[in-house]
Protein backbone atom coordinates (compact mmCIF):
# COMPACT_ATOMS: atom_id res chain seq x y z
CA UNK A 1 0.00 0.00 0.00
CA UNK A 2 2.77 2.52 1.04
CA UNK A 3 4.89 1.48 -2.67
CA UNK A 4 1.47 2.57 -4.31
CA UNK A 5 1.25 5.51 -2.46
CA UNK A 6 4.71 6.63 -3.58
CA UNK A 7 4.46 5.86 -6.73
CA UNK A 8 1.25 8.12 -7.25
CA UNK A 9 3.00 11.05 -5.37
CA UNK A 10 6.02 10.62 -7.61
CA UNK A 11 3.62 10.70 -10.56
CA UNK A 12 1.88 13.97 -9.18
CA UNK A 13 5.04 15.21 -8.91
CA UNK A 14 6.28 14.37 -12.09
CA UNK A 15 3.16 15.64 -14.08
CA UNK A 16 3.39 18.73 -12.04
CA UNK A 17 7.18 19.44 -12.43
CA UNK A 18 6.34 18.96 -16.31
CA UNK A 19 3.66 21.19 -16.56
CA UNK A 20 5.55 24.29 -14.78
CA UNK A 21 8.54 23.39 -16.79
CA UNK A 22 6.51 23.89 -20.57
CA UNK A 23 6.78 27.23 -22.68
CA UNK A 24 4.21 28.98 -23.08
CA UNK A 25 3.30 29.05 -26.95
CA UNK A 26 2.12 32.03 -29.17
CA UNK A 27 -0.69 30.71 -30.60
CA UNK A 28 -3.67 31.99 -32.69
CA UNK A 29 -7.06 31.40 -33.99
CA UNK A 30 -7.19 30.30 -37.63
CA UNK A 31 -9.69 31.14 -40.07
CA UNK A 32 -12.10 27.79 -39.26
CA UNK A 33 -11.92 28.94 -35.90
CA UNK A 34 -12.59 32.62 -35.62
CA UNK A 35 -13.02 34.61 -39.20
CA UNK A 36 -12.53 37.65 -36.99
CA UNK A 37 -9.34 36.63 -34.68
CA UNK A 38 -7.64 34.93 -37.90
CA UNK A 39 -7.00 38.03 -39.49
CA UNK A 40 -3.63 39.46 -38.01
CA UNK A 41 -0.90 41.64 -39.05
CA UNK A 42 3.22 40.84 -39.11
CA UNK A 43 5.28 41.53 -36.25
CA UNK A 44 8.75 42.19 -38.17
CA UNK A 45 10.54 42.79 -41.45
CA UNK A 46 10.61 40.72 -44.40
CA UNK A 47 9.10 37.93 -43.10
CA UNK A 48 10.00 34.42 -44.93
CA UNK A 49 6.57 32.89 -46.66
CA UNK A 50 7.83 29.10 -47.04
CA UNK A 51 6.40 26.31 -49.04
CA UNK A 52 6.47 24.09 -46.00
CA UNK A 53 5.72 25.07 -42.08
CA UNK A 54 9.93 24.91 -41.25
CA UNK A 55 12.41 26.75 -41.61
CA UNK A 56 14.16 24.48 -44.24
CA UNK A 57 11.22 24.60 -46.48
CA UNK A 58 11.82 27.03 -49.90
CA UNK A 59 11.57 30.54 -49.32
CA UNK A 60 8.77 31.86 -52.16
CA UNK A 61 9.06 35.35 -51.18
CA UNK A 62 9.07 37.81 -48.10
CA UNK A 63 6.51 40.09 -46.40
CA UNK A 64 6.84 43.44 -45.44
CA UNK A 65 5.95 44.33 -41.32
CA UNK A 66 2.78 45.28 -40.39
CA UNK A 67 0.93 43.65 -43.55
CA UNK A 68 -2.24 41.61 -42.63
CA UNK A 69 -2.56 38.34 -43.56
CA UNK A 70 -5.60 35.91 -42.76
CA UNK A 71 -4.55 32.70 -41.21
CA UNK A 72 -6.04 29.33 -42.67
CA UNK A 73 -4.37 26.85 -41.07
CA UNK A 74 -1.83 25.93 -38.41
CA UNK A 75 1.07 22.96 -38.13
CA UNK A 76 0.21 20.24 -36.22
CA UNK A 77 3.35 21.08 -33.78
CA UNK A 78 5.46 24.43 -32.79
CA UNK A 79 8.52 25.25 -33.18
CA UNK A 80 10.82 26.93 -30.78
CA UNK A 81 13.10 29.45 -32.86
CA UNK A 82 15.14 32.38 -30.01
CA UNK A 83 13.76 30.90 -26.85
CA UNK A 84 9.92 31.70 -28.84
CA UNK A 85 7.60 28.88 -29.38
CA UNK A 86 4.99 28.87 -31.83
CA UNK A 87 3.28 27.02 -34.75
CA UNK A 88 3.90 27.72 -38.48
CA UNK A 89 0.52 29.45 -39.89
CA UNK A 90 -0.44 29.16 -43.43
CA UNK A 91 -1.34 32.55 -45.35
CA UNK A 92 -2.14 33.75 -49.02
CA UNK A 93 -0.17 36.29 -50.64
CA UNK A 94 -1.76 37.22 -53.68
CA UNK A 95 -1.69 34.23 -56.11
CA UNK A 96 0.65 32.87 -53.69
CA UNK A 97 -0.23 30.25 -50.59
CA UNK A 98 2.66 29.29 -47.94
CA UNK A 99 3.41 29.24 -44.25
CA UNK A 100 4.84 31.72 -41.50
CA UNK A 101 6.23 31.21 -38.49
CA UNK A 102 3.68 32.51 -35.70
CA UNK A 103 6.27 34.27 -33.80
CA UNK A 104 6.50 36.64 -35.97
CA UNK A 105 2.89 38.04 -35.99
CA UNK A 106 1.63 40.25 -33.69
CA UNK A 107 -0.05 39.21 -30.69
CA UNK A 108 -1.88 42.80 -30.18
CA UNK A 109 -2.34 45.58 -33.23
CA UNK A 110 -3.24 48.99 -32.37
CA UNK A 111 -3.74 52.07 -34.35
CA UNK A 112 -2.40 55.45 -33.61
CA UNK A 113 -5.16 57.57 -32.26
CA UNK A 114 -3.87 60.66 -33.68
CA UNK A 115 -2.79 59.29 -37.04
CA UNK A 116 -5.25 56.16 -38.70
CA UNK A 117 -1.78 54.92 -41.22
CA UNK A 118 0.63 54.18 -37.86
CA UNK A 119 0.03 50.97 -36.18
CA UNK A 120 1.69 49.38 -33.14
CA UNK A 121 2.33 46.12 -33.09
CA UNK A 122 2.99 44.06 -29.93
CA UNK A 123 4.34 40.35 -29.42
CA UNK A 124 7.34 38.72 -27.71
CA UNK A 125 10.87 39.37 -28.45
CA UNK A 126 13.04 36.62 -26.63
CA UNK A 127 13.23 34.10 -23.56
CA UNK A 128 16.08 34.77 -21.51
CA UNK A 129 16.81 31.69 -18.98
CA UNK A 130 15.74 33.89 -15.97
CA UNK A 131 11.77 34.78 -15.23
CA UNK A 132 12.06 37.99 -17.10
CA UNK A 133 11.23 38.10 -21.03
CA UNK A 134 11.66 40.36 -23.70
CA UNK A 135 8.68 42.25 -25.22
CA UNK A 136 8.65 44.53 -28.40
CA UNK A 137 6.75 46.78 -29.51
CA UNK A 138 6.85 48.39 -33.13
CA UNK A 139 5.39 51.44 -34.71
CA UNK A 140 4.42 50.86 -38.46
CA UNK A 141 3.21 53.04 -41.39
CA UNK A 142 2.51 51.75 -44.40
CA UNK A 143 5.05 48.94 -44.25
CA UNK A 144 7.86 51.13 -42.66
CA UNK A 145 9.10 50.41 -39.13
CA UNK A 146 9.15 54.05 -37.75
CA UNK A 147 10.57 53.01 -34.49
CA UNK A 148 10.61 50.18 -31.57
CA UNK A 149 10.97 49.35 -28.17
CA UNK A 150 12.62 46.71 -25.98
CA UNK A 151 10.90 45.57 -22.79
CA UNK A 152 11.60 43.11 -19.95
CA UNK A 153 9.18 42.32 -17.64
CA UNK A 154 8.08 38.62 -15.78
CA UNK A 155 5.05 38.89 -17.92
CA UNK A 156 2.89 40.55 -19.73
CA UNK A 157 -0.23 39.37 -21.37
CA UNK A 158 -0.89 41.10 -24.96
CA UNK A 159 -4.73 41.39 -23.94
CA UNK A 160 -3.49 44.55 -21.28
CA UNK A 161 -2.09 46.38 -24.03
CA UNK A 162 -4.03 49.17 -25.21
CA UNK A 163 -3.90 52.53 -26.54
CA UNK A 164 -5.30 55.13 -24.25
CA UNK A 165 -4.90 58.03 -26.20
CA UNK A 166 -2.82 61.17 -25.15
CA UNK A 167 -4.51 61.85 -21.84
CA UNK A 168 -4.97 65.71 -22.49
CA UNK A 169 -1.36 65.90 -23.32
CA UNK A 170 -1.68 68.24 -26.32
CA UNK A 171 2.02 67.33 -27.13
CA UNK A 172 1.44 63.87 -27.52
CA UNK A 173 0.08 61.48 -29.58
CA UNK A 174 -0.64 58.29 -28.40
CA UNK A 175 0.10 56.57 -24.70
CA UNK A 176 0.28 52.80 -25.17
CA UNK A 177 -0.53 51.08 -21.47
CA UNK A 178 0.91 47.39 -20.82
CA UNK A 179 0.18 45.65 -17.38
CA UNK A 180 3.06 43.41 -16.34
CA UNK A 181 2.07 40.31 -13.86
CA UNK A 182 4.29 39.79 -10.94
CA UNK A 183 4.20 36.95 -8.65
CA UNK A 184 5.45 37.84 -4.91
CA UNK A 185 5.31 34.83 -2.57
CA UNK A 186 1.70 33.83 -2.66
CA UNK A 187 0.23 37.10 -4.27
CA UNK A 188 0.09 38.37 -7.49
CA UNK A 189 0.81 42.17 -8.41
CA UNK A 190 0.15 44.37 -11.29
CA UNK A 191 1.62 47.36 -12.53
CA UNK A 192 1.63 49.39 -15.62
CA UNK A 193 3.88 50.51 -17.50
CA UNK A 194 3.36 53.15 -19.99
CA UNK A 195 5.14 53.95 -23.87
CA UNK A 196 4.75 57.81 -25.09
CA UNK A 197 4.49 57.90 -28.81
CA UNK A 198 5.78 61.41 -29.96
CA UNK A 199 7.77 62.72 -32.62
CA UNK A 200 7.61 59.38 -34.61
CA UNK A 201 9.40 58.27 -30.89
CA UNK A 202 8.93 55.29 -29.04
CA UNK A 203 9.63 56.79 -25.08
CA UNK A 204 9.25 55.23 -21.91
CA UNK A 205 7.62 56.70 -18.89
CA UNK A 206 7.71 55.68 -15.17
CA UNK A 207 5.11 58.48 -14.16
CA UNK A 208 7.32 60.39 -11.72
CA UNK A 209 7.31 63.64 -12.93
CA UNK A 210 3.46 65.75 -13.55
CA UNK A 211 4.65 68.42 -16.32
CA UNK A 212 3.33 68.29 -19.63
CA UNK A 213 6.76 70.71 -20.80
CA UNK A 214 8.82 67.92 -19.75
CA UNK A 215 8.18 66.00 -22.91
CA UNK A 216 10.18 68.23 -24.62
CA UNK A 217 13.11 65.65 -23.59
CA UNK A 218 13.81 62.59 -25.00
CA UNK A 219 14.77 60.55 -21.33
CA UNK A 220 12.06 61.83 -18.79
CA UNK A 221 9.32 60.29 -16.70
CA UNK A 222 5.31 61.21 -17.06
CA UNK A 223 2.69 61.57 -14.37
CA UNK A 224 -0.31 62.12 -16.67
CA UNK A 225 -3.33 63.95 -15.59
CA UNK A 226 -5.73 61.32 -14.62
CA UNK A 227 -3.50 59.75 -12.65
CA UNK A 228 -4.21 62.82 -10.43
CA UNK A 229 -7.52 63.89 -10.94
CA UNK A 230 -8.36 63.59 -7.05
Amino acid sequence: MNILKNSIAALILLVTTNVFAQTSEVEFDTYSESRKNASKYLLADDVALRDCPSTYCEKLTTIRIGTNVRLLEKSEKPQEINGITSRWYKVKMGPQTGWIWGGLISQKTLVSQANAEVRFVFGEASADDDSDKKYQIRAVKNGVELDRMIITAETVRYTNVENIGNEGLENVDDIIMLSSTMEDSCEVQSESLYIVWKDNKLQKANNLIASAETLSSEECCYLFYSEIKE
